[in-house]
C-alpha cells in the first residue's frame, strides 16, 4: 500500500456537497468551485477522466472547506459551534425554509406571530406586498436564530433572522441610519444583506436580486 489517499473526481466533491443539507447559496458555491476547475482542465473528456492531482487537491480541500462551515455552524438545525456573527446568520436567512409561514398576531395587524425574545417579525403583506412563506429554526453559539422568510409577487424572496442574546459587535459594509437606528449594508455571496439591532437583538435580512434600498425600508419599518 502506497499510503496515498484515494483519487476523487469532480462529480465526487460534487456529490459529497449534495448530501449535506445547506442553503443554496453554499451548494451554488460548491458547484461554482468544481466548475472552474473543470474549465482551466485539459480539454479531454472520456470515461474515466479526473482533473490533474493537484488542481483536483485544491477543489476538493475548498468544497470540504465549504461543507465544514455548513455543519460548523449547524444550518441543517443543529446546534453549532461557531462565533454568532452578521455573515452566519446571513447564510441562514439565504437558506431554505423548514417550516411553515407563522400567521398574522390576532392583535396586532403589523406582526407575525412569530417573535425572539419578545421581538416580533414584521407583517408585510397588505402594505408592502411581501408575505411569509417560510421559517427556520437554528443554533449558532448557543444563540437560538429564527428566520422568516418572505417573498413578493414578482418572485423575490428575503429572509430575515433574530438572534436570541445580547447581539454581537458588527462592522465593515456601509452604514444608513434612519429614525437614529444604525443600518449596515453588506454584500456576501452575491447578495445583499442588512444588519441591525432590535432591543439589543441582532437582525440580518438578505437577498438576491433585492436593492438595499429595499430591505432598508423595510428594515426601519415602524422602527
Amino acid at each position: 500500500m502506497t499510503g496515498r489517499p484515494p483519487k476523487l473526481t469532480e462529480q465526487d466533491i460534487a456529490a459529497l456537497a449534495a448530501t449535506v443539507e445547506a442553503p443554496e447559496a453554499l451548494h451554488r458555491r460548491v458547484n461554482e468551485m468544481v466548475a472552474e476547475a473543470q474549465r482551466r482542465a485539459p480539454a479531454r473528456r472520456r470515461t474515466g477522466w479526473t482533473m490533474p492531482a493537484r488542481r483536483l487537491a485544491v477543489a476538493g480541500a475548498a468544497a470540504l472547506a465549504v461543507v465544514g462551515a455548513v455543519l460548523a455552524v449547524s444550518l441543517s438545525g443543529g446546534t453549532g459551534g461557531g462565533a454568532l456573527t452578521p455573515q452566519a446568520a446571513a447564510m441562514l436567512a439565504l437558506g431554505r425554509a423548514t417550516s411553515p409561514a407563522p400567521s398574522e398576531r390576532a392583535n396586532n395587524r403589523s406582526e407575525l406571530t412569530a417573535s425572539v425574545d419578545g421581538v416580533s417579525f414584521p407583517y408585510w403583506k397588505e402594505r408592502f406586498g411581501w408575505r411569509g412563506v417560510g421559517t427556520r429554526s437554528d443554533t449558532i453559539a448557543g444563540r437560538n436564530i429564527t428566520t422568516v422568510f418572505y417573498a413578493n409577487g414578482d418572485g423575490r424572496r428575503i429572509g430575515y433572522a433574530i438572534a436570541s442574546g445580547r447581539a454581537p459587535q458588527t462592522e465593515g459594509g456601509t452604514v444608513v441610519r434612519r429614525w437614529g437606528v444604525s443600518y449596515r449594508v453588506l454584500e456576501q455571496d452575491g447578495a445583499t444583506v442588512v444588519t441591525w439591532q432590535r432591543n439589543g437583538h441582532l437582525c440580518v435580512m438578505a437577498g438576491r436580486g433585492v436593492s438595499a434600498h429595499t430591505l432598508v425600508n423595510l428594515a426601519s419599518w415602524r422602527a
